[in-house]
């Protein structure tokens, strides 16, 4: 049988081809050429587009930086502003009530004076009242005591007794009562 195989003998040579002494001179060309095509390649396609990308990032970073301290001066600015009003509420506030308070006093001293003058009013009304009530009462206990007195000595002596006798013994103990 035969084989449509060809055997094609190769010459056996010990160990690895990059460590054969007789073609390093050619290893070193291929590597110095492999290097140089390597270096135009990145220094031409490659860094460029990695030099824009750094730079492009740089670039947001910066603006992004930029508009966060223009925010913060904003918000400094807005806050400064709120504690300046708020301040001032406060202020107004407390002014407003001292303002409060005192036209409340003033008003009840007002009151209280009106007050006064009118009980001051009433209670000498009531005492004028009073006075002409207690004169009448001892202009007619004169009369009321007469009576009263003649009443007794009817009822306790049976007899009827002299209207002078008994007026003038009434005065005489009312003058006593008055004087004691």
């Amino acid at each position: 049988m035969i084989n449509s195989y060809t055997v094609v003998e190769t010459e056996e040579s010990g160990g690895l081809p990059q460590l054969n002494v007789s073609s390093y001179e050619e290893q070193l060309v291929w590597l110095f050429i492999s290097f140089i095509a390597l270096y135009i390649l990145v220094s031409r396609f490659a860094l460029p587009k990695v030099t824009a990308v750094l730079e492009h990032r740089d670039e947001i970073i910066t603006n992004d930086l930029d508009t966060a301290e223009k925010l913060k001066q904003k918000s400094d600015t807005v806050f400064a502003a709120y504690e300046a009003s708020l301040k001032s509420a406060r202020q107004e506030a407390h002014d407003l009530s001292i303002k409060t308070k005192e036209k409340i006093v003033l008003d009840l001293a007002v009151s209280q004076h009106k007050l006064d003058g009118e009980l001051g009013a009433k209670a000498e009304a009531a005492e004028a009242k009073i006075t002409s009530a207690v004169e009448d009462a001892l202009g007619s206990l004169d009369t009321v005591a007469n009576e009263v007195t003649s009443a007794l000595v009817t009822k306790l002596s049976g007899t009827k007794a002299d209207d002078k006798e008994i007026a003038a013994a009434v005065k005489t103990s009312f003058s006593a009562m008055k004087g004691a």
